[in-house]
């Protein structure tokens, strides 16, 4: 726990209604200060699956994540982190964002005591301005918050992007790993308590940031 905590502090995190809404709807162009939207074509017709467990060779369960006509988040949510990068082979760079049903108000975030949050991979594939489909990442209502990272690793001597998830539930602690495998990104869960805490969570204390809105 105290290794998580260290990677933590040190992190560069992104900070930045329930339902589903398209992706193509999608809030406020990436990085301008907020107040507009942009409506861009809708997607064209795809089909979509849900996601897919594997489990590899060494026993750990992988959850591969398809593309998909539908963001998980409405122009209600408040979005907490937004950066872009070519995590794809599409010619435009992609967009992530993570964004809440908590909503803000005047600059301050107005907290239930759960709320959705949503992580997604925003894809523009011929770079024509229209957003094609999204990658729903992480899509869970939870009390708690959820903190996100991008990093750049050698995987098998190639430098990938990593994108990390930090969840902070009254529940779990979990840190989850997402890579773009050429089809669809493959999230590993590389650390939850839920194995050996029983009855939930008490938070005492901790230095994690407060969200401040976009």
């Amino acid at each position: 726990m105290k290794k998580i905590l260290s990677v933590l502090l040190m992190m560069g995190i992104l900070l930045t209604a329930t339902g589903c809404q398209r992706a193509a709807d999608l809030i406020t162009p990436s990085g301008s200060s907020g107040g507009s939207t942009q409506t861009p074509a809708p997607f064209p017709q795809i089909e979509t699956n849900d996601p897919e467990e594997e489990e590899t060779e060494g026993g750990e369960i992988q959850t591969k994540i398809p593309f998909t006509q539908t963001l998980e988040m409405t122009n209600e949510w408040t979005i907490l982190g937004d950066f872009n990068y070519r995590f794809t082979a599409g010619e435009a760079q992609d967009r992530i964002v993570l964004g809440t049903s908590a909503q803000n108000e005047n600059g301050e975030m107005l907290w239930d005591d759960s709320q959705y949050w949503t992580l997604a991979v925003i894809v523009d594939k011929d770079a024509d301005g229209n957003n094609d489909g999204a990658y729903n990442l992480f899509s869970e209502r939870l009390q708690g918050y959820v903190y996100a990272e991008v990093n750049e690793a050698y995987i098998k001597g190639v430098m990938t992007p990593i994108i990390t998830l930090y969840i902070f539930s009254g529940n779990d602690r979990e840190v989850r790993n997402y890579y773009y495998d050429g089809d669809c990104f493959v999230e590993n869960q590389e650390f939850t308590t839920k194995g050996f805490s029983t009855g939930g969570i008490n938070n005492l204390y901790s230095t994690m940031p407060e969200y401040k809105p976009l």
